[in-house]
């Protein structure tokens, strides 16, 4: 089976399953939001991808009781060219879905020409996320890229399932201080892999952003935020700065 059938098979048990109580009811909500963000640096799990950027997304979301479905588009484009003479782009497209506190999320990690063929530049990101409680708002994620991006086999003929299956963990901590929304996270690599150039476990994500949302009366945000990023593993630091726009419209 080709990986872009496998793509549209986990797509559909994914829907399949998660919205089959969301069928049951007679009556949801649904939205849609469309926005972008300009940003001085696009940071992404304790690296630095790409430099000042413009990231417009667009999601359908539908809520019923306890269930959410959400599917995204969102992507990037660097407005100047990187060290190797060359424009940062992506196109990413996204399916999550929540039941209380647990959710499941699955993304396709397009990378520079989207439209070519599928193998090149695609990555399948599966993820788990679980947040303690409202009173404890600590989520922890698994992230593991799913369409094996490596190869994974060994030298004696096994199969090596960490190269095969490069995975991200993250610990993240959010509260608020009178108007000002912080996030505290820490992320590691828990095995080796080439898809994250890192050989041995390690954390590569310490992480801190704050930032505030301004709402207008005719429906529109306005989300600005500044964030600091440290890479123990490859005792790099990068920093920045965001602002965008959004608007949401009940459907």
């Amino acid at each position: 089976m080709k990986k872009k059938n496998v793509l549209l098979v986990v797509c559909a048990l994914l829907l399949g399953v998660f919205s089959a109580p969301l069928r049951a009811q007679k009556h949801g909500d649904w939205s849609m939001t469309v926005g972008a963000d300009a940003v001085s640096h696009y940071l992404w799990r304790g690296m630095e991808l790409g430099g000042p950027s413009v990231q417009p997304s667009l999601y359908f979301d539908y809520g019923r009781g306890d269930w959410a479905v959400s599917l995204g588009l969102w992507g990037t484009r660097s407005l100047f060219a990187n060290r190797y003479g060359e424009h940062y782009g992506e196109l990413d497209l996204s399916i999550e879905a929540s039941w209380r506190n647990f959710t499941l999320s699955l993304a396709d990690y397009g990378e520079g020409r989207y439209f070519g063929p599928w193998q090149e530049g695609h990555f399948l990101d599966f993820g788990l996320s679980y947040t303690l409680s409202e009173n404890i708002p600590v989520t922890l994620s698994w992230y593991s890229i799913v369409n094996q991006t490596f190869e994974g086999s060994l030298d004696g003929g096994g199969f090596d399932w960490a190269a095969a299956f490069p995975s991200y963990f993250e610990v993240a901590y959010d509260f608020s201080l009178s108007v000002v929304d912080f996030s505290v996270a820490a992320g590691m690599f828990p095995f080796a892999s080439g898809y994250y150039e890192n050989d041995a476990f390690g954390i590569c994500n310490l992480h801190l952003s704050a930032g505030h949302e301004f709402e207008f009366q005719h429906g529109g945000t306005l989300p600005m935020a500044a964030q600091i990023m440290y890479n123990p593993v490859f005792n790099e630091f990068f920093w920045g700065v965001s602002v965008g726009y959004y608007f949401s419209l009940d459907l």
